[in-house]
């Protein structure tokens, strides 16, 4: 009888404390968190074509460990919230094993910060400068051009910038 009468008070307690939580003081997974850039690559013969990138390896300027190496036509890259410029190290091996080209790019943004609720707090949307990306180091090498699709990172739903190659 006791262990019902314990297991009884422990379920209404239990009941009481999730029962007293409001919707702002969880935040779900499905919130929308700071979205990323979203990169697609296209032929720069026929540009309405997208085309892979064998074999692609980026590097955050000043970071040791590669952020993407796969093959791909969509690249998903986050932007500094602290900065006003994000830099990524393009690297592709070539067909001699032993060579590697690459592109540095500098993604230049301003910041807006968007409130969300209570437990999830604020997420940073960014707009893109027309001044979007530079070469700092050099000479594109495998990249040919590229095109603001969308100015506005707000969601990840679209790509937001072509690069031609």
């Amino acid at each position: 009888m006791k262990k019902q009468v314990a297991t009884f008070i422990l379920l209404v307690f239990l009941f009481c404390i999730l029962g007293s939580c409001e919707k702002d003081d969880v935040c779900l997974v499905e919130t929308q968190s700071t979205p990323r850039l979203i990169v697609k690559l296209f032929d720069k013969e026929n540009r309405l074509t997208s085309k892979e990138a064998d074999n692609i390896t980026i590097y955050g300027i000043g970071k040791e460990n590669p952020l993407i190496k796969l093959s791909t036509d969509s690249l998903v890259l986050p932007l500094k919230t602290q900065e006003a410029f994000t830099q990524y190290a393009f690297l592709l091996p070539t067909s001699t094993a032993s060579v590697t080209v690459g592109d540095t790019l500098q993604f230049n943004y301003s910041r807006y910060d968007q409130y969300l609720n209570r437990s999830c707090g604020y997420r940073a949307n960014f707009i893109l400068d027309k001044n979007l990306i530079s070469f700092p180091n050099a000479a594109p090498v495998w990249m040919d051009s590229f095109e603001i699709l969308i100015d506005t990172v707000s969601n990840e739903q679209q790509a937001h910038l072509a690069i031609y190659h």
